[in-house]
């Protein structure tokens, strides 16, 4: 195929969002130019000024200012800290609160629910996405086109999590495009390994080698570990290891920073919410990049502190602050020490020796993060690599997979063959009561009319944890859906999917650590009532007998059902997920 000859109904505009905690980004590009793909760089700091910031990234950030919601730059500067609501991303996944120190619940807050805000703030960055586009491409070609988003999400999330920000996304796009968009997940750090690959020519890895990506960003920290497989015609990559990740990206580091701002400072004389608000900014946005473990104790970094006296004492001088780079070091180390942490871990669980640990995300940028790393690893030949454009890896990767999903064959820059399965996964059902196999289950069994016999529930596994699982592979599991006719005609046939993360066998029936992950529905009222087996029971009664198949195809970031049933394919299958 030949993208410039393309007609109208084909071409696409593919759109990346990197939703993130402290910053988010967007970039795009349209099909029959898959090599020119661009990033919104100019944002908007109010209503009437769309282009007034120039930025890679644009702040997750909300203030409520009666209905109409301001984002991002459109924030005044001097807006009171407790009417900014941030750091709301985290909100969609409460059960990462235990993985790292908690963060206060900014929907609670801002007394808003936590699904209103992402759309909110999603809503607003397609406005201004479509804005750009017609901006670049015209009225006409953008009233024409379809668009298809590719949204990241942490790796580490739960599945619940997932799905709230895919909702969220398709409620914010309805209306930018006059076709239903697509809407795909991917996850965060197989954004950054697509681009990082792909930018890191010659990276100097060769087929079967082994990395880490560690995409460090505002609030989470994903790894995952990959082996090369196939440089040639296209770069291959398969997972080696379930990945890994927890709460503790910068968005900590600046929670420790104003920490220890309010404490040497809170009770000058004219310290408030906006000498912060400005000693916060220094300290993002240059303070935090610039410093390095090789920094001497006594090197000081200048921070604003407008309107707060001289006192030789405290380091304020003309209205700055001297930080001092020990002081810098314990704000910094705790951080960073869960970072390495991870690192190392997840270089001994990939059980492949690794030669290079990539760092990509926000903080992934930070040099004095790269030299704890380098120093903390026992190994000196694993390098330590930071791709340029780091903080744009994860949004640029989303683009190439968009690109790579809408023309496989030719657009594909780089592939990840096999993924490897974080949870064991599968359901629960019947089967017959044996004594050997089920003695622990005794008080369970109960008695099956159209069978006859004893029955007890065991799980059944489809996948099991470290399982590599392809997108090209679906997995199936068989079940047969039983009812009595007498109870009317089946229209829906239900089933629970159940995970377990647990790093141990899955056990035989349902436990403590065995959670529900979705429910499954497929609708099969339209089925014709010649088409449902029935047969007799042993206790007389006539009951419906459905030999189905669930058919589950494992994707970057989400997951797809299809019923099976009589060789039919139905796709009106739903997953809820809690």
């Amino acid at each position: 195929m030949d993208f410039n000859s393309l007609n109208i109904n084909d071409r696409k505009i593919i759109v990346g969002i990197d939703f993130g905690t402290t910053y988010s980004g967007v970039a795009w590009a349209e099909t029959q130019r898959p090599d020119r793909r661009v990033a919104i760089t100019v944002w908007p700091i109010s209503k009437s000024t769309r282009e007034g910031e120039s930025s890679d990234k644009v702040p997750t950030k909300l203030r409520y200012n009666g209905n109409q919601p301001e984002w991002g730059f459109s924030i005044p500067v001097n807006a009171p800290t407790d009417e900014v609501i941030e750091w709301f991303k985290l909100d969609l996944d409460p059960s990462l609160q235990s993985m790292g120190t908690a963060v206060s619940s900014a929907a609670a807050r801002g007394g808003r629910n936590v699904d209103k805000l992402v759309t909110d703030y999603l809503s607003a960055l397609g406005e201004h996405l479509t804005y750009t586009l017609r901006e670049k491409l015209g009225e006409g070609v953008v009233k024409n086109t379809a668009l298809e988003f590719v949204v990241t999400v942490p790796a580490i999330w739960s599945d619940l999590a997932k799905d709230k920000t895919k909702q969220a996304c398709q409620k914010a796009v309805e209306g930018l495009s006059t076709t239903k968009a697509h809407i795909h997940l991917i996850s965060e750090p197989e954004a950054a390994a697509i681009y990082a690959l792909h930018g890191l020519d010659p990276h100097g890895l060769q087929a079967n080698d082994s990395f880490v990506i560690c995409d460090a960003g505002g609030g989470t920290v994903d790894l995952i570990s990959y082996t090369i497989t196939s440089l040639k015609p296209i770069l291959e990559v398969q997972e080696a290891t379930p990945g890994t990740g927890a709460l503790c990206g910068s968005t900590f580091l600046n929670m420790r920073f104003a920490k220890f701002l309010k404490a040497k400072l809170g009770k000058v004389d004219g310290f408030d919410d906006e000498v912060l608000a400005d000693a916060m900014e220094r300290f993002e946005k240059s303070v935090k990049r610039q410093f390095t473990l090789s920094a001497r104790d006594d090197e000081t970094y200048t921070i604003p502190v407008g309107g707060l006296a001289n006192n030789k004492e405290l380091g304020i001088s003309r209205g700055r602050y001297a930080l001092k780079a020990s002081d810098l070091r314990v704000i910094f180390e705790p951080v960073v020490q869960e970072v390495v942490k991870l690192v190392k871990d997840q270089i001994t669980t990939s059980k492949v020796p690794i030669k290079a640990v990539l760092l990509v995300g926000g903080f992934g940028a930070s040099n004095y993060l790269k030299e704890r790393i380098r120093g903390a690893l026992d190994d000196a030949s694993i390098q330590i690599m930071q791709p340029p454009n780091a903080w744009l890896a994860v949004v640029h990767g989303a683009v190439m997979k968009g690109l790579a999903l809408s023309a496989p064959e030719q657009l594909t820059a780089v592939r990840v063959q096999n993924r490897r399965a974080r949870k064991h996964y599968g359901t629960e059902w019947r089967v017959r009561y044996d004594e050997k196999l089920h003695s622990h289950l005794r008080e369970k069994k109960h008695w099956c009319g159209l069978d006859g016999c004893w029955k007890v529930y065991t799980m059944e596994w489809f996948i099991r944890r470290g399982d590599a699982v392809s997108e090209n592979e679906p997995f199936f599991t068989s079940f047969v859906w039983t009812g009595p006719v007498s109870q009317g005609r089946i229209k829906k046939i239900k089933m629970d999917i159940y995970a377990d993360r647990t790093a141990r066998d899955a056990p035989l029936a349902r436990n403590g650590n065995v959670a529900m992950l979705c429910h499954v529905e497929a609708d099969v009222g339209h089925i014709p009532e010649s088409s449902l087996q029935r047969r007799k029971g042993n206790d007389g009664q006539l009951y419906y007998e459905l030999n189905c198949k669930i058919e589950a195809v494992y994707l970057s970031a989400s997951t797809q059902y299809t019923l099976v049933y009589n060789g039919q394919r139905y796709n009106s299958v739903t997953a809820e997920y809690v």
